[in-house]
């Protein structure tokens, strides 16, 4: 299936790097955790934020899965985890990028049709 190059981005090297498309395998690495999925939608629903902003975004939905609360350990563990973990595959992937100009986190350049899937699994888990 050809891929859509209509959004595209420069690497770091100053080349041209072509958006994330669902012939990637690295797409699929950084869609298997249901936190990197939803931060995607996040990120994509509300537009960029910081690594906080985002702890408690997961952090809500955590509590409307589970019907409790979260506390406040357990929204520090899910930031530890997302500066840690997830954002940073997200990142390799190139399903995210980082503002340079600030800690911004922002959907990297994704095809049509990933943004779809992003918004379908989300659906899916509802």
């Amino acid at each position: 299936m050809p891929r859509d190059h209509s959004d595209h981005r420069a690497d770091d090297a100053g080349g041209e790097t072509t958006a994330a498309g669902l012939a990637d395998d690295q797409l699929y690495r950084g869609l298997a955790a249901t936190e990197r999925r939803r931060v995607l939608y996040s990120l994509l629903s509300v537009g960029p934020a910081d690594a906080q902003q985002l702890a408690t975004v997961l952090a809500g939905w955590r509590a409307s899965d589970s019907g409790r609360l979260v506390t406040a350990e357990q929204r520090e563990e899910l930031l530890t985890e997302l500066v840690h973990v997830h954002l940073p595959l997200l990142e390799e992937t190139g399903l995210v990028v980082r503002e340079r100009a600030s800690s911004d986190i922002a959907v990297g350049p994704l095809d049509p049709a990933v943004r779809q899937l992003v918004r379908d699994s989300i659906a899916a888990e509802e």
